[in-house]
């Protein structure tokens, strides 16, 4: 899967790399035990050494993807609709300006 993405990223076929994505459920990925007991794991490592700048990072990732798949994923680019996409606007500049807020003004 990794290379195929790689591939598809390296000669810009955003519809392969579309496909690629359509196949990846990030949601049932988010809900499996194994992934949720890595994620709090490092969750707690990073709060007990007192690195919020990862913690964020790391959990803006997932958001990312499931905002991602929830409202832009499987669209035609030219048969898009406009309240999808104030949604995913919505959300990765919520996402954004809570990066922004732990690495430029929570210094």
């Amino acid at each position: 899967m990794w290379s195929d993405i790689i591939t598809a990223v390296r000669e810009l076929d955003l519809q392969r790399l579309n496909e690629i994505m359509a196949g990846v459920d990030a949601w049932t990925l988010l809900k499996n035990p194994y992934v949720i007991a890595v994620m709090v794991i490092a969750c707690l490592v990073f709060i007990i050494r007192g690195m919020e700048r990862a913690l964020v990072t790391f959990l803006s990732i997932p958001a990312f993807l499931v905002l991602f798949q929830k409202t832009v994923q499987g669209a035609d680019v030219l048969d898009f609709e406009p309240q999808r996409l104030l949604i995913f606007i919505g959300g990765f500049l919520a996402i954004a300006a809570l990066n922004i807020y732990f690495y430029f003004v929570r210094k």
